[in-house]
């Protein structure tokens, strides 16, 4: 390996360094970068729906000078490029504000319009009031944003199956120079757009699912660079997809149709181009294999024999295809004879039944999240041949996405078939299974187009001779979204568990929803949501589209009573945990992200849903929850779920079971009470403060053996959610505490918790500082932990923690992630505060880990947090983005053993004392308040936790 070496004179290096920055000062303009605009979390989106979007940017001080922030911003929005390049902000001129926020400024200009496009840009003046330049320009555009607006037709094709993927184009003149188009294209299920012959965008399965009887989500397309005078033609591939899905009871027969409306906007003229009986449509050389339920996801045939690459062409003729239908459900149930809903009860049998269509009452609205795209491409490692003459390809891991491969020396007719596992006793897991039909040239490519699989090993059937590794590819298949996170340490296995569980969650996170598995089931249960969009999403990934979707598919979903639904995509089910997503994740988003328009958007819905909690509750007689019958699948229900101790369906409504929804029904109290507060509806937060106050002493009465210290027989999840609840009284805490740290050091030692118990497991040991504990959980490798997974060769976590099992790709043990970020970097949000603008560097150097090197890329900037324990110092490198302060806790006996940047600490400029705080995972904090800039602290005589 070669070592770069820094060549460069460093005294040469340092003037040059003084001599801009005095340029600057004479010429009165600061050094601040601006850059990285958003609106609505995404960068240039285009069809949104917010007509008051939220604009934020980011500010880069390349010198790091210390405590640098912005005083002033001043935002231009423009109708034109040649309007903002001319610095008149036509649709909104702020001018000179004084304001620190840089994050979700709410545009407050002139009224927005559907199919408007904008273009903006800002400069700020930052610490010293010098201004800096103007940012990069960028741009936004409206949507169609009412029913008035759509001019087109739900269409299909008039002898379609819901099997088939098909074909529509439609032919158009244009006079002149294109000024702007857009194409708006809504579909129940998948769809790709293209124009004179090429694919626009390279996303891949979009829109994301929704709440169909509610919502369809349309896509915005910018078609000006594919447009010519003269002939051009829009076609569009569509299939069902998502929308095959009939697990929804109030809308158990989606329409396979689309909607699209192209703007188009010439010297000359001012074209709509919209979906109507005068598009031409055919079905295409693909098809879906399977029902697209649960346990037959299926795949996908390629007939190479019917491919025609010019479809989408100008010159290509198609008057012999026929032309579109307009949907009316009235002629499409004339045409039902029988049952034409199968709905998958196991894997032998199912249940037939009839199902009419509806006529479209849907809201059409712009697609928030990132559209899904080839997100990763995953290499094979080796291909063998079976004793049958088939092949197994090994992928190297397990994920979801798309397989491809090059295929030679066929002969026209004959069928190649793939079939996908996510592990090695099966040939296929869950009928995942594809197929390729040469045609005369005996080669092409198999590819997935409107589906995914999940799996790692591909056995291929009909092959003439071995495939070569070079002529096979998978790519992971997600939303775009950007990881904002890093994570390295001193243990390697630390390393590959946070790896891992990120591949983990990217593989169960499809069609805008983290569902269960990507081959089973698809399904949104609601209570891995709770603790992957706290430990995974959030911390990981740029999440605030995602977020914004997501919680509004929830409000979509829910029940007239007010119950939320605990499968967001299909039927309710009456588990508590899996249905606290409100309020529960609402209030981590707002948190984390520090936007007031979630709490506004879900605040009615949260209330609803808490006054049904409300009223199954025994409030009025100082009771905690009212529990249905063991055994049977009554609210509460279930507890914890996929534990080391095995799954029973007559836990529910058991004593633990209750417990664990008692103390969950606290803290969704406890969060409703924080939303109310926060949102300004006082009545309502002193109604939810009264009900958790009754709720936590009810709950401790229940449960608590105070001679013992435990809640019922102690195990972890039942002690560390009574403690993080509050249910647990001062005067009780330091008994239950040494009651867990006894249960995970010595009783049963072991990760002792599942899908459901995950979602504040983690949080208490995080947020209460107990990384030592969790730190020896996570070092294990013996069953059940996720060094045993490792062990057992997983790339994936399964359904269970014995490692065996039907599903090798799913989503219980997820929600993790905030360990290393939260936990062993200390990267969290300050005590009070939401948003990262002002934060906390708390690290957790426990165990023998010598190093942890954790970043977080925030909505103001990159947070740097590495440290290190070197010949007995403690060593902590912090980086705090410009605009942002931090409380900074070091490791120490004492603040006289502390230095910064080579001073003691109390001579270092920009930093503040604040005091000490006793840890018994670290021992003892220095804590300091600092703004923004690099710092690098030296311990030089660690606490006795940490030198012992």
């Amino acid at each position: 390996m070669k070592i770069r070496r820094n060549t460069s004179n460093p005294y040469i290096t340092f003037i040059s360094v003084i001599i801009i920055i005095l340029i600057c000062v004479a010429c009165g303009t600061s050094q601040i970068q601006v850059n990285d605009l958003k609106c609505e979390y995404k960068s240039e989106p285009l069809g949104i729906d917010n007509t008051s979007p939220r604009l934020s940017w980011k500010l880069v001080d390349p010198y790091q000078q210390r405590g640098q922030n912005q005083t002033d911003y001043h935002v231009l929005v423009a109708s034109s490029m040649d309007k903002l390049s001319s610095e008149e902000g036509d649709l909104w001129d702020t001018g000179k504000t004084e304001s620190q926020q840089s994050v979700n400024v709410i545009y407050d200009g002139k009224t927005l319009t559907s199919n408007q496009e904008c273009f903006w840009k800002v400069r700020v003046w930052d610490k010293d009031g010098k201004p800096s330049d103007w940012s990069e320009s960028s741009r936004f555009s409206i949507g169609l944003l009412t029913s008035d607006d759509w001019q087109g037709e739900w269409i299909l094709k008039d002898d379609q199956l819901k099997t088939d993927h098909n074909w529509y184009r439609k032919n158009f003149n244009l006079k002149g120079e294109v000024q702007s188009a857009f194409v708006y294209l809504a579909s129940f299920g998948y769809h790709e757009l293209y124009v004179n012959g090429q694919k626009v965008g390279d996303e891949v399965l979009n829109p994301a699912s929704s709440f169909m009887k509610k919502r369809i989500r349309y896509l915005t397309y910018d078609i000006k660079d594919f447009l010519q005078r003269g002939e051009n033609v829009i076609a569009v591939w569509h299939a069902g997809g998502w929308a095959r899905w009939s697990r929804v009871t109030e809308y158990m027969n989606p329409p396979f149709v689309f909607k699209a409306q192209a703007e188009i906007m010439t010297g000359e003229q001012k074209l709509t181009i919209v979906s109507d009986k005068s598009w031409k449509c055919k079905k295409s050389h693909s098809q879906y294999i399977g029902n697209w339920d649960i346990l037959d996801f299926g795949g996908e045939i390629i007939d190479d024999r019917l491919r025609e690459d010019d479809w989408n062409t100008v010159s290509y003729d198609d008057s012999k295809w026929a032309n579109a239908t307009v949907y009316d459900h009235e002629v499409l149930n004339s045409r039902i004879t029988g049952d034409n809903v199968s709905l998958t009860l196991n894997s032998q049998k199912s249940r037939p039944m009839r199902k009419d269509y509806e006529p479209i009452t849907t809201t059409l609205s712009g697609q928030m999240v990132e559209p899904q795209v080839k997100y990763k491409e995953i290499s094979p490692i080796r291909v063998s041949m079976n004793s049958d003459s088939t092949y197994l390809i090994d992928m190297g891991e397990n994920y979801t996405g798309f397989f491809e491969m090059n295929l030679f020396n066929g002969i026209e007719g004959d069928t190649v078939t793939f079939e996908i596992a996510d592990r090695q006793e099966v040939t296929s897991s869950w009928k995942q299974r594809s197929q390729y039909i040469y045609s005369a040239s005996g080669k092409g490519q198999f590819t997935n187009r409107f589906n995914v699989a999940g799996g790692r090993w591909v056995t291929v059937y009909g092959l003439g001779c071995k495939p070569d590794l070079k002529d096979i590819k998978g790519y992971v298949v997600t939303s775009n979204r950007k990881q904002i996170s890093s994570f390295e340490s001193s243990s390697e296995l630390l390393n590959r568990i946070y790896q891992v569980n990120l591949n983990t969650y990217l593989a169960n996170t499809m069609d805008g929803l983290l569902v269960d598995c990507p081959h089973r089931e698809r399904r949104g249960w609601g209570e891995v949501t709770v603790a992957a969009m706290y430990g995974d999403a959030l911390p990981n990934y740029e999440s605030g589209a995602y977020m914004e979707q997501y919680l509004q598919y929830m409000r979509d979903a829910q029940l007239r009573d007010g119950r939320t639904r605990a499968v967001l995509n299909e039927q309710d089910r009456p588990f508590l945990m899996w249905k606290a997503n409100s309020p529960i994740t609402i209030w981590e988003a707002y948190r984390t992200l520090g936007d007031p328009k979630i709490l506004k958007d879900n605040y009615a819905s949260m209330k609803k849903w808490m006054e049904w909690m409300h009223n199954s509750s025994q409030y009025e007689s100082q009771g905690a929850l009212k529990i249905g019958e063991r055994g049977k699948r009554e609210m509460p229900g279930l507890g914890d779920w996929c534990t080391p101790r095995g799954n029973f369906w007559d836990s529910s409504n058991s004593p633990d079971a209750a417990h664990f929804n008692n103390c969950v029904y606290a803290f969704m109290l406890e969060c409703a009470m924080n939303m109310a507060e926060a949102v300004g509806e006082y009545e309502d937060a002193t109604a939810y403060s009264d009900r958790l106050e009754i709720q936590k002493k009810a709950t401790h009465q229940i449960s608590y053996n105070a001679a013992t210290g435990q809640y019922l027989d102690g195990k972890q999840v039942d002690q560390a959610f009574a403690l993080l609840t509050g249910v647990t009284p001062e005067s009780e805490k330091e008994k239950v505490l040494s009651q867990l740290e006894n249960n995970v050091l010595y009783d049963f030692p072991y990760y002792d918790t599942g899908s459901s118990g995950q979602a504040l497991y983690t949080r208490y040991f995080i947020e209460h500082d107990r990384m030592d504990l969790i730190y020896e959980l996570l070092r294990d490798k013996s069953h059940p932990s996720y060094g045993y997974f490792l062990e057992q060769g997983k790339t994936t976590w399964p359904e269970r923690w014995s490692a065996i099992g039907n599903s090798q790709i799913h989503t219980c043990y997820t929600g993790i992630g905030g360990y290393f970020l939260k936990g062993f970097g200390g990267i969290r949000l300050a005590e009070g505060q939401h948003g990262f603008q002002n934060f906390t560097l708390k690290p957790s150097p426990v165990g023998d880990l010598t190093y942890a090197n954790t970043t977080y890329e925030s909505l103001y900037g990159t947070i740097v947090s590495n440290w290190k324990i070197e010949n007995g110092e403690f060593h902590y490198h912090i980086e705090v983005p410009v605009n942002s302060t931090a409380k900074v806790f070091v490791p120490a006996k004492d603040r006289t053993l502390i230095s910064e940047g080579g001073l003691s600490a109390e001579q270092s400029q920009g930093m503040i004392y604040v005091g000490t705080e006793q840890s018994k995972a670290v021992g003892n904090y220095i804590i300091y308040e600092v703004g923004s800039g690099q710092y690098d602290f030296v311990s030089t005589e660690l606490p006795e936790n940490l030198s012992s």
